[in-house]
């Protein structure tokens, strides 16, 4: 079996990119493999032919790829390819409105959300007293907390309505928000010197992230689910269940983004885990991270958000969750899963 990875070749990789880990498995496991630019390729339709399985783990910061590299993906299926991530885990990537429709399709547990397509429609849902402040505010696109916002006021709404039906906003990630949320998130001087050395690594998301155009004509509303200052990214690995939990920054309601990541099972509820691979299966989803919150007035975990990509090297180190709801002390790897669920296909 003849696998190509698609990596970017002119620039170093952003160090939760899977393609390291595929490449060191691949190595580890004598793979046959090579490593591909496909969007510096004259003919990369011509190259997939060679090829059994491809492997990209493209950037929702990367204009680029996020053009090219689901149709490149999609072809690749249709001439007999192998695929990650394929058309059910990607077609939605870093769409919340989209993540939101398949959410509600599949009767996930999740918040209240709506989305308004113009003003009209907003100003009036706000003066018949249908908005429950305070609310969240979410551009379609964006991770890290990047482009949330929490609104107390229906005249705050407004003003975020007439924005978000006029000039828009640019979702490219502010790096005076990230030099702040890692400050506020640095509890000592070791930490504050390993989110230090990742500036360079920013610095080249933000510079690739100014080509995406304005969000606007469109206002996504989320219901803020009170929770007890922390999130949880629960990922589902084919028949594992794993992940962390991450604390809320201070004077802050978000915590996706501060940098902290604590492993720690005994917060997985059995519920969080069944929603979550019932949610996945529905999906047909083999690779998805779930950002789950516990509401304190029910403790229900519900899902705000999803990917088929997350950060590897927070994930899966203690262990895993079975179907069953049963711990496994043995550490995973998702980039090495998601190979190894490829060779079993």
């Amino acid at each position: 079996m003849k696998w190509l990875i698609c990596a970017r070749l002119n620039r170093p990789l952003h160090s939760t990119n899977y393609a390291n880990l595929w490449v060191e498995y691949a190595e580890k496991e004598c793979l046959q493999y090579k490593i591909v630019d496909l969007l510096s390729e004259e003919d990369p339709i011509n190259v997939l032919k060679y090829y059994d399985c491809l492997l990209w783990h493209f950037d929702n910061y990367n204009y680029e790829e996020m053009l090219e590299a689901r149709s490149i993906l999609y072809t690749a299926k249709k001439i007999g390819l192998n695929i990650f991530p394929n058309f059910n885990e990607a077609w939605h990537f870093d769409d919340k409105i989209a993540e939101m429709y398949l959410l509600q399709a599949i009767n996930a547990p999740m918040p209240q959300s709506q989305v308004f397509y113009d003003f009209g429609s907003l100003k009036a849902t706000i003066e018949n007293g249908m908005i429950s402040f305070p609310i969240v505010a979410k551009l379609r696109t964006g991770s890290g907390s990047h482009n949330v916002k929490l609104i107390k006021t229906k005249s705050q709404l407004l003003q975020y309505g007439r924005r978000m039906f006029g000039r828009g906003f640019k979702p490219t990630p502010s790096l005076i928000y990230k030099t702040s949320s890692n400050i506020r998130s640095s509890h000592d001087w070791a930490t504050f010197k390993a989110k230090a050395k990742r500036i360079p690594e920013f610095l080249r998301t933000l510079s690739n992230a100014k080509k995406f155009p304005r969000e606007k004509g469109y206002v996504y509303l989320q219901e803020f689910i009170p929770n007890d200052n922390f999130d949880m990214k629960v990922v589902i690995l084919g028949d594992k269940c794993t992940g962390f939990y991450r604390p809320v920054r201070s004077h802050d309601f978000r915590a996706s983004g501060g940098g902290q990541f604590v492993d720690d099972p005994s917060i997985f509820t059995e519920q969080i885990i069944r929603s979550a691979f019932a949610a996945a299966d529905a999906l047909e989803m083999r690779c998805v991270g779930f950002d789950y919150v516990i509401d304190t007035r029910t403790g229900e975990g519900k899902i705000i958000e999803m990917s088929y990509g997350f950060a590897h090297n927070v994930m899966g180190a203690g262990g895993y969750f079975d179907r069953n709801c049963i711990w496994h002390d043995e550490p995973i790897s998702g980039p090495v899963e998601i190979i190894k669920m490829m060779l079993n296909v």
